[in-house]
């Protein structure tokens, strides 16, 4: 019964390594690129820092830099925030779609007393879960076309 399972597993969500495998390997390339890009940020920063000493003096230059990072962390919040909500909405519309696509109560019901009618396996109850199962998917639309010719 376990290899059943195993070849089930691996025809429904296929091999595991090469995924994990994958997914350390953008891990580790994100890491590095995310280090070579704040060291890039600091350099940048402490460029723009000497520029504007030699211009504006120490203290003014400190402050602009500061002034324009806290803008930047600003803007990046506010980014970070819109692309928060926007992905609730969707998770949101998400959940309403998979609500509407359920079964009414009384659906549910019937289809609980399903295990208890296989009991039986004569095939009278055979062809009474069939009906109910065409019954169902008749109730869910399944097989009715919404165009007109």
């Amino acid at each position: 019964m376990l290899p059943l399972f195993r070849h089930l597993g691996v025809a429904a969500f296929g091999k595991v390594r090469p995924t994990a495998t994958r997914l350390t390997r953008s891990l580790i390339g994100g890491a590095v690129a995310g280090i070579f890009g704040l060291t890039a940020y600091v350099a940048l920063l402490l460029a723009l820092g000497f520029y504007l000493s030699a211009e504006l003096g120490a203290v003014y230059a400190a402050l602009i830099v500061a002034l324009l990072t806290a803008v930047c962390a600003v803007i990046v919040l506010m980014v970070v925030q819109g692309m928060n909500k926007a992905t609730e909405r969707r998770a949101e519309a998400r959940q309403r779609a998979a609500r509407s696509r359920l079964p009414d109560p009384m659906t549910l019901q019937m289809l609980a007393g399903v295990p208890a009618m296989m009991r039986g396996r004569s095939l009278l109850t055979t062809a009474a879960i069939a009906a109910l199962v065409f019954g169902v998917a008749k109730m869910q639309g399944v097989g009715r076309d919404d165009h007109d010719d």
